[in-house]
């Protein structure tokens, strides 16, 4: 519970700080387009920064003082970032009303939490408005909604320069023996006994479907109840003895592309595919793959992601107060030629 507790403060600072609160009558510091970030707001992110780091990085003394500094750099530019991205968001329609509800309870039945009333309890009893957490929801979806729609939808990674990655980082890839699973999982926590037999009687018709000849991934995206369902179920690759003995010893009764039988679990029922099995030494290339994509797409994304909010900050309207700097800013020239 304490690390919940944490971690609420953390996705607060991290994706809806203290200048996400109303606006009041104050200094300018800088104007994005139709909206304005003030001084008092400016001054509050520093203080949050502050706190971040000694509360969730445990930072004291000189190395604390490192990165504040270091943070302080980008703290302006991350607000500038957060305004752009949602009034992208509003201009393309988005709402994440639905988000809100939905992470509400996962973060309830994740952390064993009785009632949303308590939950909600459990936050304010930090000292953080729910307005200004559920705003925190809201921000970092619509923000990664846009990212997605507008850069990531837009990395493209070829087989070709997959296996050219892992050809020359091939030795990277020695693992010991272990295996790689797919999940369909249909959860039964704190439902009622007539709900926990319905719950059976879906995951039975995923089963079902499976052994038809259905698409492990399409029945995954269409019945599981896991985080992993958009993506099919994939879970990943897994050493021997990273995963719960009970699944190691279900994963290890199955040959490459099995699919289990119905396994019932404490808080769910569960089918498992093996999609791989690996006995150690370099991983085949299929294997790697999916790790290569998750490098390679993130050694791209990152720079995109600059580029368009560069992008968004040119074709729009920023103008800084003297004293301040936004550091995401484009360059002059560049700045010029695309005006």
């Amino acid at each position: 519970m304490r690390q919940f507790l944490a971690a609420i403060l953390a996705l607060v600072f991290i994706s809806s700080p203290a200048w996400a609160q109303q606006k009041v009558v104050d200094e300018i510091i800088a104007r994005v387009n139709a909206e304005i970030i003030l001084k008092s707001e400016y001054e509050a992110g520093k203080k949050e920064l502050r706190d971040l780091l000694q509360r969730r990085d445990n930072l004291t003394g000189a190395q604390l003082e490192r990165e504040y500094e270091e943070g302080l750099k980008s703290l302006l530019r991350d607000m500038v970032d957060q305004s752009l991205l949602l009034q992208k968001a509003k201009e393309m329609d988005m709402n994440a009303d639905l988000e809100v509800i939905k992470s509400m309870e996962r973060l309830r039945q994740e952390n064993n939490i009785a009632t949303m009333e308590a939950l909600e309890q459990a936050i304010i009893a930090q000292g953080t408005s729910l307005d200004d957490f559920k705003q925190s929801i809201r921000t970092q979806y619509l923000s990664s909604q846009v990212l997605g729609r507008e850069v990531d939808s837009r990395i493209v990674i070829t087989t070709e320069q997959l296996r050219t990655y892992y050809e020359e980082h091939k030795q990277e890839f020695d693992r010991p023996e272990g295996v790689r699973l797919s999940e369909i999982t249909i959860l039964t926590q704190e439902k009622t006994p007539a709900q926990i037999e319905e719950q059976k009687k879906k995951a039975e018709e995923a089963l079902a479907a499976i052994k038809r000849g259905d698409d492990f991934v399409t029945v995954a995206q269409k019945y599981s109840e896991s985080q992993t369902a958009p993506d099919g179920g994939g879970l990943g690759f897994f050493q021997k003895g990273q995963l719960a003995k009970f699944l190691e010893d279900q994963a290890a009764k199955l040959e490459k592309g099995q699919v289990s039988e119905l396994l019932a679990l404490q808080d769910a029922f569960m089918i498992v595919k093996v999609d791989d099995k690996h006995t150690g030494g370099i991983l085949a290339f299929d294997l790697a793959q999916a790790e290569i994509q998750d490098r390679l797409w993130r050694e791209r994304r990152a720079p995109r992601i600059r580029e368009y909010l560069t992008k968004l900050r040119t074709e729009g309207f920023v103008e800084i107060r003297s004293g301040y700097t936004d550091t995401g800013a484009a360059p002059a020239s560049e700045a010029k030629s695309q005006n």
